[in-house]
């Protein structure tokens, strides 16, 4: 069979797989909207999607001619909103789309063909990343409750990947990597969906090995005279759950990972001979590399250097480059000139500085926020750095999440996977699991209370690991002359009218210690008080449950039920020593029974005492999971709950004139 009859074949494929085993029924694509049902059946969903077809031919280059088939059911007014246009999406540096046809099945029984040129061609909108990315937006008529809209587009190359060289004609649609093909496949999306089917035919040279995760999908495979052919499909798919901290889909929706490399190393070693020739150097930047390691000793000290610089000076802002943006990483003399780059120009820069200082360097590929599978596909948003140790081992640093950081690893990006692209290949690797202890935010409060309510004191915060940067960020992101005002706000959110009467923040830019923060406050009328009498809460815990930035809490969760993990990118402990001086005479009225809720996932305890005219309250809040999963849940909000209860309980005092 001739690769052109088979990419002008696809399109029938659909209505052939009717009677396939893809499908229980032969109904023609009326009777499938019919069956689809209403939104009675799917009662939270703007649309349901009736198939979703994607059919794809690799030719032996690697080039990929993909043909996808989509008809979508109309459920409420908000579907109708959501369909007042349809969108598709490329990039013209490595792929080309083509809509065949847009009709809509209305629901009186009438076929609408839409006017395809009324198409727009447009810049894809977008932020801090500005590589050219286009999008065919088609403008759709007035849609009703139950009308239908079916498209199928034809589309050429690949998606975006770190590196490679275009040249001409057919050649930009070639993978970097080439004569390979790899795809992760998703089975779910914003609308419930009753079947997905994918079918990948590669040549019967290049096969492909994959697996499924995160649940179950069918599948099938076979040989053709010229191809392999992979088949999968999933019926009955509900909608991705959108929750607050969530992880990334991949890690929980159910996938398919396919790819024609043999492993990692493969992959890796393709990854290195690619980056070699970009790491250039020239006077200026050596010259910048000596004046920042000058008198600097030790391996550690000059590599710490050379990272901060790089964090500090090369803004996150994605600028093309002209042909090839996207996957290439930008010569570092370019970087360096241009003080501007994404992660992969980030790290480009990082590397060939610290090649110049002498180091063994390469770029390594990793995803910041999920994992990464062991079959050899792409599934990496981003590049890190890699400094070779005598004994094979690899030192990793990440300059673009090293700003405003101490840690030349951020502790938020713990058990990330990476592959390193390096002469011999690389396996992938994973960060290790970080401890909660080594995230510890220490807050020490002091006040003297006044017989008329008034509370004076001080509020003092110091951090390691992430929560030093939590606190660094404050220091760096915000201009001088608005830390006053921003301070006064974390205030009065938590004790309207309090009053900053000075505040202390350590240097931002000072990396070889731990930055500080401290507020000399005044709150009026704090304590509720009396002759004789006086009640308050703790100052100190309403302050953290009430300003959760500086110690990135997620009190907001308000799920009844979790759908999906609760990631929160980071374990962490956050310890109170409290102390509050009380009028004279002053005892505790009631007893405060010690609050404690324990679990291997969070845990929160408080213990509060009265001595010598002084409360001392110690509160200690864990964090031992940086990805929680959706059983556990519950053990995370009763921790969080508990603290949050713990903030607004009333000591009561007695006594005194």
């Amino acid at each position: 069979m001739k690769l052109k009859n088979i990419i002008f074949g696809l399109a029938a494929l659909w209505l052939l797989s009717l009677t396939s085993p893809l499908h229980a029924q032969t109904d023609p694509i009326r009777d499938l909207i019919d069956a689809a049902g209403d939104a009675e059946k799917y009662p939270d969903a703007a649309a349901v999607v009736v198939f979703d077809s994607t059919n794809l031919v690799m030719e032996p280059t690697g080039l990929t001619h993909v043909v996808a088939h989509t008809l979508t059911k109309i459920l409420t007014p908000k579907g109708i909103k959501k369909f007042r246009s349809v969108r598709f999406d490329y990039d013209p540096a490595s792929n080309m789309i083509d809509v065949r046809y847009v009709r809509i099945y209305r629901k009186n029984g009438d076929v609408e063909n839409v006017a395809l040129s009324g198409m727009h061609d447009l810049y894809a909108p977008a932020r801090s990343i500005r590589w050219g990315g286009r999008m065919k937006l088609l403008p759709l008529p007035p849609l009703e409750i139950g009308d239908a809209v079916e498209f199928e587009t034809y589309k050429k190359g690949f998606q975006i990947a770190y590196l490679g060289q275009p040249n001409e004609d057919e050649e930009r649609f070639i993978p970097p990597m080439r004569g390979h093909f790899y795809d992760v496949v998703l089975f779910g999306g914003n609308y419930p969906m009753m079947e997905k089917a994918y079918v990948l035919r590669v040549p019967r040279d290049k096969p492909a090995q994959y697996e499924v995760y995160n649940g179950e999908v069918f599948s099938s495979f076979y040989y053709e005279e010229e191809h392999l052919v992979y088949t999968f499909w999933k019926k009955n798919l509900c909608p991705i759950p959108h929750q607050k901290r969530q992880p990334d889909a991949p890690d929980f929706i159910a996938k398919v990972v396919i790819a024609t490399a043999k492993d990692w190393p493969e992959k890796a070693r393709w990854f290195y001979e690619t980056n070699e020739p970009i790491f250039d150097m020239n006077d200026e930047i050596m010259a910048k590399v000596e004046e920042i390691t000058r008198g600097l000793r030790t391996d550690s000290s000059r590599i710490a250097a050379i990272l901060h610089w790089t964090a500090q000076n090369i803004r996150y802002s994605g600028i093309t480059m002209g042909k090839g943006e996207g996957y290439t990483i930008h010569p570092s003399t370019m970087t360096f000139r241009d003080r501007c780059g994404v992660c992969k120009d980030i790290a480009g820069m990082c590397i060939g500085m610290l090649r110049a200082a002498g180091f063994t360097v390469y770029p390594s590929m990793t995803m910041a926020g999920a994992r990464v599978e062991h079959i050899p596909a792409d599934q990496f948003n981003h590049c890190v750095v890699a400094i070779k140790r005598p004994d094979g081992s690899f030192w990793m640093i990440d300059p673009t999440w090293a700003a405003w950081g101490w840690d030349l690893w951020s502790l938020a990006e713990g058990e990330q996977h990476y592959v390193t692209g390096s002469p011999e290949g690389e396996d992938r690797d994973a960060i290790r699991t970080y401890k909660a202890d080594e995230s510890l935010m220490q807050v020490t409060s002091r006040w003297s209370a006044k017989p008329n309510g008034d509370l004076v004191g001080t509020i003092h915060a110091v951090g390691t690991g992430y929560s030093d940067t939590r606190l660094r960020r404050i220091g760096g992101d915000m201009p001088l002359a608005n830390r006053r005002q921003m301070f006064e706000g974390w205030l009065e959110d938590v004790y309207p009218g309090a009053v900053l009467k000075s505040y202390k923040i350590g240097d931002a830019l000072n990396f070889h210690k731990a930055i500080e923060i401290t507020l000399e406050v005044e709150l009026p009328g704090y304590a509720c008080a009396s002759s004789g009498f006086l009640s308050m809460s703790s100052p100190g815990l309403k302050l953290i449950v009430g300003n959760t930035r500086p110690f990135n809490l997620i009190l907001d969760l308000k799920d009844e039920e979790r759908k999906t993990p609760t990631h929160l990118w980071v374990t962490r402990v956050i310890q109170l020593d409290e102390e509050i001086k009380l009028p004279s005479g002053l005892q505790l009225a009631n007893p405060i029974d010690e609050a404690t809720e324990e679990s291997d996932i969070a845990s929160f305890t408080q213990d509060v005492s009265v001595k010598s005219g002084r409360v001392k309250n110690t509160s200690v809040y864990r964090q031992e999971e940086r990805t929680v999963p959706k059983d556990k849940y519950t053990e995370l909000i009763a921790a969080q709950e508990l603290m949050k209860k713990q903030a607004e309980a009333v000591w009561t005092f007695r006594g005194g004139n």
